[in-house]
């Protein structure tokens, strides 16, 4: 299965839905939902405190043991996530080989498999 569209080659696809079959959708673990929000917070954090080192007198206490405590969290999310990794892999090809129809975002050819 080809996972780019055949006319440009984007990778930018999506799945064009049917109204005579269900929607199969891919398995997302919740150690993945955790993850992303605690990586962008742990972004500003460590952002917010470089910033208070450089222009200020230093990241506060308060700061420093948030940034420890969301990059302890951040780390167990990873590590829960790692070991869902297989079954979300295989979640994910189902979805890929379920879905017929696909639709190129960049230049809107639609082709089926």
């Amino acid at each position: 299965m080809q996972y780019q569209c055949p006319k440009c080659q984007s990778r930018k696809i999506i799945p064009v839905a049917s109204a005579n079959e269900p929607a199969v959708r891919p398995v997302v673990p919740k150690s993945l939902v955790f993850l992303i929000p605690l990586l962008f917070i742990l972004l500003l954090l460590v952002v917010i405190s470089i910033a208070m080192w450089l222009f200020g007198d230093g990241a506060g206490q308060t700061l420093q043991i948030a940034t420890v405590v969301v990059f302890i969290a951040t780390v167990i999310a990873g590590l829960l996530f790692w070991r869902d990794l297989p079954d979300f892999k295989i979640s994910m090809q189902s979805f890929m080989q379920a879905n017929k129809e696909w639709k190129c975002r960049d230049c809107n050819h639609q082709w089926k498999i």
